[in-house]
């Protein structure tokens, strides 16, 4: 399937690794020339140079994408090396892990809801002007299954605190410029094989083979599915939601997490 997006440039945080790579590399396939965001000069190196063994192209751009400073100049550069980026696929990492009672320093909630939510305020505020003059624009955020359910295992109650921030915000802004052409979504991944996911199952949990991995994604954590997705499962719906063809889909928050959330909306 063409979706439509061949020459749009696309800038994608975190490209480098995980969700953000399966991304990328998806993007690219699409025809998009892919810029990868992310801080690890080694990671992006990687990432660039599998999207152009494949036949892609793609640019590497190293930057700290949680400060105003480091948004702002990754645009910026971008802009000025491939063309406006009207693609826009944005994430944030945080970790504070803990129950309420184990958090005891009342900044590591500020310090989230920067990570997290203000992170997209500054991202919105360098990437829309352009979106809004060519009448086409795509913003895609990964974002997490917690913002809708909040979850204890394992602990996380900063960001369980601030990540429906996140949702709040993007949803306001597809309201406003949706009629401008540019779709704001929020995809928001369940239990994923990724190193870090796998980290915890084998420190955190003891589960070091796959029997074991399932009983307890089944049991414990209250996934049906009875395994963590994989990366490309996310990014296949992501790239959708960068299509030309996806342009009514806007202002949501789609889980893809296995059934792992109970609720019916």
């Amino acid at each position: 399937m063409d979706y439509r997006i061949k020459g749009r440039v696309a800038l994608v945080v975190g490209g480098s690794k995980g969700i953000g790579k399966e991304t990328a590399k998806m993007l690219a396939a699409e025809g998009s020339r892919v810029a990868i965001v992310a801080r690890t000069q080694k990671h992006i190196d990687r990432a660039v140079e599998e999207i152009a063994a494949a036949g892609g192209e793609a640019l590497g751009v190293p930057a700290d994408m949680s400060s105003r400073e480091g948004i702002e100049s990754a645009v910026a550069t971008v802009t000025e090396q491939l063309g406006n980026p009207l693609i826009v696929v944005t994430q944030a990492d945080f970790h504070v892990r803990g129950y309420f009672e184990e958090i005891t320093r009342a900044e590591d909630y500020v310090d989230s809801y920067r990570t997290y939510t203000l992170s997209q305020v500054h991202m919105l505020h360098a990437v829309l002007p352009a979106m809004r003059e060519a009448g086409w624009g795509r913003f895609v955020h990964i974002g997490s299954g917690t913002a809708k359910e909040p979850q204890s295992l394992p602990p996380h109650t900063v960001a369980n605190a601030t990540r429906p921030s996140t949702v709040g915000l993007l949803k306001s802004v597809a309201d406003e410029y949706a009629q401008f052409g540019i779709t704001i979504n929020t995809v928001a991944p369940g239990w994923i094989a990724t190193k870090t996911t796998n980290w915890y199952l084998s420190t955190h949990e003891g589960l070091t083979d796959d029997d074991a991995r399932k009983k307890w994604l089944m049991e414990k954590a209250g996934v049906p599915a009875g395994r963590a997705g994989e990366p490309e499962e996310i990014a296949s719906t992501i790239a959708y939601l960068c299509s030309d063809q996806a342009g009514y889909l806007n202002g949501h928050y789609i889980c893809v997490d296995g059934a792992h959330h109970r609720s019916a909306f």
